[in-house]
């Protein structure tokens, strides 16, 4: 896993805090619930929880506990990290459970390559028009590949796996990373 052993920096601070005021006005001003950055030990809880089913099988359209498919793992794991359901967004109403397309476009702040870290969410797709894949980050294991759990399809079950931040893999490529945003 990635450490951090530098404080948060000045630029990621003021990041977070205009993002912050941002969703607060857009919340007053649309009705949108209200939307914070989960914590880094958060993520680190949500990935842990991922872990501990790694090897079960991937079942379109599963929520877990005992079978996932994506987003049903990075959902799962989220919810059992806060302790809470109703943590997602899907338009501007709260929800329980989503897809990976929502979790995209709804419920994370993006983020550069430099500033994931272990648990966040990244995505995958395979034309570039909607989010088919992701998991959760674990760490970089050079400049280009990292390391990410996932429930995926092509094994049939819960793994760690590789990916390439550049380039084809089993027909999909790298679109992006967030972290996820929970929903007040």
């Amino acid at each position: 896993m990635l450490k951090r052993n530098f404080p948060i920096s000045r630029k990621y601070m003021l990041i977070f805090i205009i993002s912050l005021l941002v969703v607060i006005f857009l919340g007053a001003c649309e009705n949108l619930p209200l939307q914070v950055p989960v914590t880094a030990d958060v993520g680190v809880k949500a990935l842990e929880k991922a872990r501990d089913v790694i090897g079960a099988p991937y079942v379109l359209g599963a929520r877990g506990p005992d079978e996932f498919d994506c987003s049903g793992l990075i959902t799962w794991a989220y919810k059992k990290a806060l302790g809470k359901d109703d943590i997602f967004r899907v338009n501007n109403k709260k929800a329980r459970d989503v897809n990976m397309q929502d979790l995209w476009q709804y419920n994370v702040v993006a983020l550069e390559k430099g500033d994931i870290m272990p648990g966040d969410i990244v995505f995958i797709t395979i034309d570039g028009k909607k989010i088919t894949h992701g998991g959760l980050f674990i760490r970089w294991i050079d400049d280009n590949e990292f390391e990410f759990i996932n429930a995926s399809s092509y094994y049939g079950k819960v793994v760690i796996d590789t990916w390439n931040i550049e380039g084809l893999k089993r027909g999909q490529y790298f679109v992006g990373a967030g972290r996820l945003t929970i929903t007040y």
